[in-house]
């Protein structure tokens, strides 16, 4: 016969450590590696990119970066907070180059190039600008005793600068931050289930009911010091890439990186959807969505993520039975039902308010580039398939 261990002794399969999740912070770094001092040989990147905002108004930073010295990174031990750093300068500089002049630049020179991809893949992730590199990694903390929240942070790395830049970026970070306690409920759900434990599961849903509606009023706020206009035409250039991208049709060549063989490269923008707070509370609750050109292309976009991420989501997918569960608890139990249903809403609402700040940033702006105002920063229609799914996340309440 089996010993069943003491219900206290009960070991929960998943660790937030195990995959850069903090109870604290979420997905963010408990401590930002916006501040991390590179080595040296770092220097002059570190100097170009701290004044790309003044680089950016000249309409020469292509000259400005073909005259960076090509650091050997090769020759530097670079810790995980540092080689993130390091992503993030040369994300910054390569978007820059490409889009910092009237016209897009083809090719990406050796001197950033080489050193772009070599970091990147120290990191696991493409080299291009992502989501981790823009807001999960861009930010500081004023008072370190404080809260990661607005008021309290800065953003650490801009394109032109400005309230607005400042503002979308700064929104996405503390939505970051109000989901940690949604995701340090996890394990408890986790072991709940495995338990039977309805007590157990019905307290973490009720943490993470809070955290979602903190996360919408968070959400809310963009409107306050992020116009539309301004954000279509001088925050979402720079964060576009090139794949799916008619401004750069075959891609980008990344000179002298021997994997590529001088071939262009095609990798998708900046997205929000490169966050995994939406994807892992759709693991949790058993949201599915059918097969769409929106669903493969957030699939992908997990490539994009920070690898632990991706991999938690994943775990996540294949641990998680809670619909099972309280569908099978809910007579017994109707407040499981309840908070499951209140959770599964308040996704929803995230998500329409999500596809509102589509139409009103980017639909209903007048075309003034050579971006489809239906194209998303990651390159993908998104108008008709954001409200499908949408509609999929109502359609998993249960009755």
């Amino acid at each position: 016969m089996t010993a069943i261990a003491p219900k206290d002794e009960i070991v929960c399969p998943l660790k937030l450590e195990d995959y850069e999740v903090s109870p604290e912070s979420g997905f963010l770094p408990t401590n930002s590696p916006a501040e991390a001092q590179l080595p040296d040989i770092f220097w002059q990147v570190q100097k170009t990119v701290g004044l790309l905002p003044k680089w950016m108004t000249t309409g020469k930073i292509r000259h400005v970066i073909e005259n960076i010295l090509k650091v050997d990174v090769e020759r530097a031990t670079l810790n995980q907070m540092q080689l993130r750093r390091a992503m993030q300068i040369y994300s910054y500089l390569t978007h820059a180059y490409v889009w910092g002049e009237a016209t897009p630049a083809k090719v990406l020179p050796c001197n950033i190039a080489v050193p772009f991809y070599k970091i990147s893949q120290k990191l696991g992730r493409p080299p291009v600008l992502s989501y981790a590199s823009y807001a999960l990694d861009n930010w500081v903390r004023i008072y370190e005793t404080e809260p990661i929240e607005i008021g309290n942070i800065m953003i650490w790395q801009n394109f032109l600068g400005g309230l607005d830049e400042d503002w979308f970026i700064l929104i996405h970070i503390e939505i970051e931050a109000k989901a940690a306690p949604a995701l340090a409920a996890i394990p408890a759900i986790l072991a709940g289930i495995a338990e039977g434990d309805t007590t157990t599961v019905i307290a973490a849903l009720e943490n993470i009911k809070q955290a979602w509606i903190n996360i919408n009023t968070t959400m809310s706020r963009m409107p306050a010091a992020c116009d539309p206009y301004m954000y279509y035409n001088r925050v979402r250039p720079y964060i576009h890439a090139w794949k799916n991208n008619p401004a750069l049709p075959e891609g980008l060549i990344y000179q002298g990186v021997e994997a590529y063989g001088e071939q262009p490269q095609q990798f998708r923008g900046e997205t929000g959807a490169q966050s995994a707070i939406v994807p892992t509370m759709d693991a949790l609750f058993n949201i599915t969505h059918q097969g769409d050109p929106l669903w493969e292309y957030l699939i992908e976009m997990r490539d994009y993520m920070p690898p632990k991420h991706r991999a938690f989501i994943k775990e996540v997918e294949n641990l998680s039975t809670l619909r099972d569960f309280v569908k099978n608890h809910m007579v017994q139990v109707p407040q499981l039902k309840d908070l499951y249903n209140d959770c599964v809403a308040l996704i929803e609402q995230f998500r329409t308010q999500h596809l509102k700040f589509a139409a009103s940033y980017i639909n209903q702006q007048t075309a003034k580039s050579n971006n489809d105002t239906n194209i998303g920063t990651g390159g993908t229609p998104f108008m008709e398939y954001l409200k499908k799914h949408r509609n999929e996340n109502s359609q998993h309440l249960l009755t």
